[in-house]
């Protein structure tokens, strides 16, 4: 397995509830900052972070590569007087899997620990721990009255999973932000090796606009070659509100946007309903139907041919639940979704294939490849 996994793990471990995917963003600057001095980096005022790579004056295909930086959590609502904490879901986090773990509110003086606490299981009557809700639970933060509790924490406090990123057997990854941390990985990794691939070449003037550097580029791209910016948007796990910002503030002719996808390869789960047989280690999947371009779908194909990358295919017949529908209506543009596979999405650890992850980012740069010479 070729993946950075320290990057990956840095990502998984770094606070970013939808709306204050901030820690992400500076992650990402940093590391960009390094890798690819000759990058442009930039902020917009919805959050969406992005580092674009040009060759100033040259024609070429403009390519937005998306994935979402925010992850799934909650929100406090309130307080009770014994000192409980009420919480809210933020995007579409189940009920059920929340009591006895440990999660972490992001306060204003800092992150605050935290257990999300509900009524035992022995005090339930028969079917009541299906009806589990919100209203159900609480967050138990050791305080001992209402004013001492919103002391510690306020109203609107975003509220996630303890950070944690774990090495499993056979190149498995686990952590609580996977979705969409991967994807996050792919685009910027991608954009790394684009950068250091066959298109690159010694270019003069070319500094890093918004870094405060003047470093000279450690290599331009060829005539021709694709404009590409990675972004990583805010709020898809709730409003999608950075994604509609893109497609009206960019102005991109071909969109590739990277999320996790739900995995088929445990019990229980039926993979006719999935849109095909999607399988940790087989390879990043690519979406097919409801508006996504087809001809990029055969470049793609082309391109993981090509860099001999493992490809699924998966059916989409309606939503693509992710970004890519946003970003779908973007004036002039063509759009293709990836998906990393994963299992147990929106849980306290989901768990992905280390190589599914690398070889997205791989394809993205075959796919920039590809499209140079289109």
């Amino acid at each position: 397995m070729t993946l950075d996994v320290g990057f990956l793990r840095d990502l998984c471990l770094a606070s970013g509830a939808s709306g204050y995917e901030a820690p992400v963003g500076r992650l990402i600057a940093a590391r960009i900052r390094h890798t690819v001095p000759r990058a442009e980096i930039a902020s917009d005022t919805v959050g969406n972070f992005s580092v674009t790579l040009a060759d100033e004056g040259v024609g070429g295909h403009r390519v937005l590569l998306a994935a979402h930086a925010d992850q799934i959590g909650a929100v406090v609502s309130g307080a009770d007087e014994h000192g409980f904490v009420w919480l809210q879901p933020s995007g579409l986090l189940d009920a059920s899997l929340l009591p006895g773990h440990l999660v972490s509110v992001q306060t204003a003086t800092g992150p605050l620990d935290a257990v999300v606490g509900r009524v035992p299981g022995d005090f339930l009557r028969d079917g009541d721990s299906a009806k589990l809700g919100f209203d159900d639970l609480w967050l138990d933060i050791g305080a001992k009255t209402q004013e001492e509790a919103l002391s510690l924490v306020a109203i609107g406090d975003p509220v996630t999973f303890t950070p944690s990123f774990v090495r499993l057997a056979r190149d498995g990854l686990a952590s609580q932000a996977l979705d969409d941390r991967a994807g996050v990985y792919a685009i910027f990794r991608g954009l790394e090796l684009w950068s250091a691939g066959p298109h690159a070449r010694d270019t003069e003037g070319v500094t890093a606009r918004g870094t405060g550097s003047d470093t000279q580029g450690q290599g331009g791209l060829h005539r021709g070659a694709p404009h590409v910016t990675a972004v990583a948007t805010t709020g898809e796990e709730t409003t999608f509100l950075g994604a509609r910002a893109l497609a009206t503030s960019l102005r991109p002719d071909i969109i590739v946007v990277v999320d996790v996808i739900w995995a088929s390869d445990h019990p229980h789960v039926d993979a006719r309903k999935l849109g095909g047989d999607i399988r940790l280690g087989a390879g990043p999947v690519l979406n097919r139907g409801a508006g996504l371009s087809e001809r990029l779908v055969r470049l793609v194909r082309t391109a993981a041919e090509r860099a001999r990358i493992p490809l699924q295919l998966r059916a989409v017949p309606g939503s693509t639940l992710s970004d890519a529908d946003e970003l779908l209506a973007t004036p002039g543009a063509e759009t293709i979704a990836f998906g990393i596979p994963l299992r147990y999405m929106h849980a306290p650890c989901e768990v992905v294939d280390g190589n599914d992850v690398e070889h997205t980012a791989e394809l993205i740069a075959a796919f920039l490849e590809v499209i140079a010479g289109s």
